[in-house]
């Protein structure tokens, strides 16, 4: 959740406040626009997708004798290179606003309205810069280079790499099999740690340990005064018991180097449904998971433990709840649902989407709320 001053917390926690937005538009640190005259600004965050984070809002063409056609290179509202900071205010008492920077996002396209009045921008998270950058062929790393220096090789210039709270590093064994997509490998790379990347509202890919499931709550939410509703369905289709993992050890480990080393992570949690040994199954149901970067048992038990606890997230049931907007919000930020409609008390769970307009009017906020050990 990003960080406010306890005035504002207060104010987020009532039952009305006046949302401001400001738009402004950098390139390679320069300043273009400081404010830009965008309506209907929406921000949407969807956790399954590769680039998780996207803007939208409309420009009028002409406003106060300012053409919002992007004209020339430096044009703040061009496709080269131009990023807009999407900032999102809360009145406070009297006149003062406080402001948040919800993020920095690049500049896709833009596009005349069938008006002929105004123009639509789309703007897309920065890993959309990492995604498009495909490489001429499939990475190969400097010998010597570690899971972190890989991650910076295939991100950086384009996004500074967080490294300070990354888990503990570790070489990238020689001869592991890579993808020309830069993308892809930076999940190789995540997925075998174990660790997770987000974007900051700075701009900066941080790299951290794979979370726990939350223990308590950035935001408590009630039925009492938000429509809440479950979203998903039920289906026997991709779940399983059991997690199989399988790396290799490395060419340096002698008579054992190119063996396969298998783990397996069973789902033991009493509470559990689908708990191996219960009554979701009689046999063992596993999914499988396999990488070249995991060279040692340590490493292969750590990934399918990991693996499991991601997956059984993915699988668990999701809120679909409106509330008024809240700027501080963000994915993967923990909610804890009440609901009596819903037989929920302090339900624990990760915000996995979101919908959030940025301007009074705009209407409630859509959040998706994916619920803890359910």
């Amino acid at each position: 959740m990003i960080t406010i001053t306890s005035q504002l917390a207060e104010i987020l926690s009532g039952h009305s406040y006046k949302v401001h937005n400001r738009l402004l538009s950098v390139r390679s640190g320069e300043l273009l626009a400081d404010d830009i005259p965008g309506v209907d600004v929406v921000e949407e965050g969807d956790a399954s997708l590769r680039v998780p984070e996207q803007l939208t809002f409309r420009v009028p063409i002409l406003d106060r004798g300012v053409s919002w056609v992007p004209s020339s290179y430096d044009h703040p509202l061009g496709i080269w290179g131009q990023r807009i900071v999407a900032q999102v205010g809360v009145s406070l008492v009297g006149e003062e606003v406080e402001w948040l920077t919800r993020g920095q996002f690049l500049i896709h396209s833009v596009d005349p309205d069938d008006s002929g009045d105004t123009v639509s921008v789309q703007c897309a998270g920065l890993l959309y810069l990492v995604n498009e950058a495909e490489l001429v062929a499939e990475y190969q790393p400097k010998a010597g280079a570690t899971m972190g220096s890989v991650i910076r090789a295939l991100v950086e210039p384009g996004l500074t790499v967080d490294l300070t709270a990354a888990p503990a590093d570790r070489t990238v064994p020689a001869g592991t099999s890579w993808s020309d997509n830069r993308l892809d490998d930076v999940a190789a790379v995540l997925d075998a740690w174990p660790a997770q990347a987000e974007v900051t509202v700075d701009g900066v890919l941080r790299v951290t340990p794979v979370p726990d499931d939350p223990t308590s709550a950035d935001l408590a939410v009630s039925d009492k005064l938000n429509a809440q509703r479950f979203t998903t369905g039920l289906t026997r289709d991709g779940q399983f018991n059991a997690v199989v993992a399988r790396g290799s050890y490395p060419d340096t480990a002698g008579g054992l180097a190119g063996q396969e080393i298998v783990a397996t992570s069973y789902d033991t949690d009493l509470t559990s449904p689908y708990r191996y040994g219960g009554p979701f199954s009689p046999y063992l149901v596993p999914v499988g998971y396999e990488s070249p970067l995991m060279t040692t048992q340590a490493m292969v038990a750590a990934a399918a433990a990991t693996r499991k606890r991601n997956l059984r997230a993915d699988n668990n049931r999701s809120v679909s709840i409106e509330i008024l907007p809240h700027p501080a919000l963000r994915l993967g930020d923990a909610v804890a649902v009440t609901s009596a409609r819903l037989q929920l008390a302090g339900a624990l769970g990760r915000v996995t989407g979101y919908t959030l307009p940025h301007q009074a009017g705009g209407g409630a906020e859509a959040l998706t709320v994916r619920l803890v050990g359910s």
